[in-house]
């Protein structure tokens, strides 16, 4: 359980890589809005939830551990929900 916690509850990186997620969650959100709502493509949108969360838990001050690990949980949790939707239901998502 340890090597599960550890990684997901760290102290946030930092500015820089926060930044670095969130700059990389507004181009999949305009690439989402430019291919997704004339085509039905919304794999950009879940790419965009899920490194918005994580560059928030990567921008919050170094004591907020657990809150941090909760955006990182998040995060995972979107991704994961897409990949269960992809496997079972593709129509919706491709």
């Amino acid at each position: 359980m340890d090597t599960l916690t550890r990684p997901v509850f760290r102290q946030p990186d930092g500015r820089r890589k926060g930044l670095i997620y969130l700059s990389f969650s507004l181009f999949c959100f305009l690439a989402w809005v430019y291919s997704g709502v004339a085509a039905g493509f919304h794999l950009f949108l879940f790419f965009a939830i899920g490194n918005g969360l994580t560059g928030a838990a990567e921008l919050l001050p170094p004591d907020r551990r657990r809150a941090a690990g909760v955006f990182r949980l998040c995060s995972f949790g979107v991704l994961a929900i897409y990949l269960h939707l992809l496997v079972l239901v593709p129509d919706l998502v491709l």
